[in-house]
């Protein structure tokens, strides 16, 4: 018992354990009689030292370090995919296609679910999914056939779980645009990795849709897709020249159709969009005419109007989405034998101008490798679409005079100059088209 400063402090030890009763007193500190008091009511606490370390010794004669034993035994806990941090797995998950997720792996856990049905796990994986190339026939009960590439150059084909019943008009970010079942005058947009259908309202009074024109941009900026269709004005009694124009409709957000402005676009433009199927990009549709194209910002609904880079015949070029952007593929000869290279060009949407992207597409090496595959009634090979761009392009033989198609498709590696032939299903010598397509999460609700 000590007595410092008139205050007491009692220590008592009982083995290893030692218990204070108050406070051992601070040097030059002044206690006023509250401050006594409130020390004095403290709880005596019983604190008892770490147990020490023991060293074992081992079968051969070494001896261990303890705290190796510890860090040991924490890293043989079991870990699970559960105990991993949400931000991780929503990396992890972003990796898995659409249909994977969507089928399987949301349906493996409610915290899975959460994840995969939230608005910024939709549009990461929608950002990070790269495109293939979508080969849709223009038969009944027939599915498409999916073609990608990866990082190695290996080619992957797969079939896509959809049939349309009336035919597909148009794809754009894995939504398919096709006609309504029963009615003409109706379009539905399709997700065939959700299983999801939403159907468009008809018509406005007085106008005939050319359904086989339509397009489907997806804006970034408001998080919607827009479905552009041209349309002819009805008039009563029929008059010789016919007005035209296009309307639009925001999937999810309208109720009815609203027109776009045309009138200040030139009239070969205008006609053109009556002509012409259109293309799409990133937030884009794209009319190319000659040497004209016609650019539609999906965000401000204005159309703009750019000249390709040379004027080329109506025989040697051919305009090709490449996903992502607009491409233009220029024949540097006339489409035969002895010329088979293309130049390729790449149009910047936002200021309609046009650049020299690649070196051009040289295929004469292989000359005699795409003569095993080609048809004997001298068929030329044309621009099909991208599978990957900038990496691989794929062609097919132009279509015979009857109209049926070569079932075989040549694609051509750009960074390895190799070259690869997949065969079609026997339903792909009827004419079919081909989309760029990638895998989407979105829902139309």
């Amino acid at each position: 018992m000590g007595h410092v400063l008139g205050f007491r402090f009692i220590s008592v030890r009982a083995g290893n354990c030692c218990i204070y009763l108050g406070s051992p007193p601070r040097h030059s500190t002044h206690f006023t009689g509250n401050r006594k008091a409130e020390m004095l009511r403290t709880k005596p606490v019983l604190r008892k030292p770490p147990p020490p370390l023991v060293r074992r010794c081992c079968t051969d004669g070494s001896v261990s370090d303890p705290h190796s034993d510890i860090l040991s035994r924490q890293s043989e806990r079991p870990t699970n995919i559960e105990s991993l941090p949400t931000d991780l797995l929503f990396e992890i998950l972003l990796l898995l296609p659409a249909d994977h997720l969507y089928m399987r792996a949301r349906l493996v856990c409610r915290r899975w679910c959460h994840i995969i049905r939230s608005h910024a796990f939709i549009n990461a994986h929608m950002h990070s999914a790269t495109y293939g190339l979508l080969l849709w026939p223009l038969t009944d009960n027939t599915l498409p056939l999916y073609v990608t590439a990866d990082a190695d150059g290996g080619i992957h084909t797969s079939e896509l779980n959809h049939i349309s019943e009336l035919g597909v008009l148009f794809n754009c970010d894995g939504f398919a645009l096709e006609m309504a079942l029963g009615d003409y005058y109706r379009l539905q947009l399709a997700n065939p990795a959700t299983k999801q259908l939403f159907r468009q309202p008809r018509p406005r009074e007085g106008l005939r849709y050319i359904m086989a024109l339509c397009g489907l941009a997806y804006s970034a900026a408001s998080l919607a897709h827009k479905v552009i269709v041209p349309y002819t004005v009805r008039h009563s009694p029929p008059r010789l020249q016919t007005d035209y124009g296009l309307d639009v409709f925001t999937v999810g957000v309208d109720e009815s159709w609203r027109h776009v402005e045309i009138h200040h676009l030139p009239d070969h433009v205008r006609r053109c969009l009556l002509r012409k199927a259109p293309l799409t990009s990133e937030g884009f549709l794209h009319w190319g005419w000659g040497k004209y194209c016609a650019t539609l910002d999906a965000e401000t609904e204005i159309i703009s109007v750019s000249e390709a880079p040379y004027e080329y015949h109506e025989c040697n070029y051919k305009y090709l989405s490449a996903g992502r952007c607009l491409s233009l593929l220029v024949a540097c000869g006339d489409l035969s034998w002895e010329d088979l290279s293309w130049e390729v060009w790449v149009m910047k949407a936002e200021t309609g101008e046009w650049r020299k992207a690649l070196p051009n597409v040289d295929l004469r090496a292989q000359k005699c490798r795409i003569q095993q595959f080609a048809p004997e009634d001298g068929r030329v090979l044309m621009p099909l679409g991208w599978v990957k761009y900038p990496h691989v392009l794929a062609f097919r033989f132009s279509a015979h005079f009857f109209g049926e198609e070569w079932r075989h498709c040549i694609l051509y590696n750009l960074d390895t100059h190799q070259l690869h032939s997949i065969e079609l299903p026997q339903n792909y010598t009827k004419p079919y088209v081909a989309f760029p397509h990638k895998y989407n999460l979105m829902w139309l609700s």
